[in-house]
């Protein structure tokens, strides 16, 4: 995984019961965890722009 790259946030890290497809903004690591910060491509009012995931919960897309 890289920035830019397409992505998949799983339905539980989203809590929205479904996952959303994102951008990855950044990749950092923080206490032994790689976070990840991305901005979803189709937000909606419950989403919000994005968030900052756990990268288990961060599948590439697939084309």
């Amino acid at each position: 995984m890289k920035e830019g790259d397409l992505v998949m946030v799983s339905a539980e890290a989203t809590g929205l019961g479904e996952p959303m497809e994102a951008v990855i903004d950044k990749i950092e690591i923080f206490m032994k965890q790689t976070l990840v910060t991305v901005t979803y491509t189709h937000p909606n009012a419950l989403s919000g722009p994005g968030g900052c995931f756990v990268d288990v919960h961060i599948t590439l897309k697939e084309y």
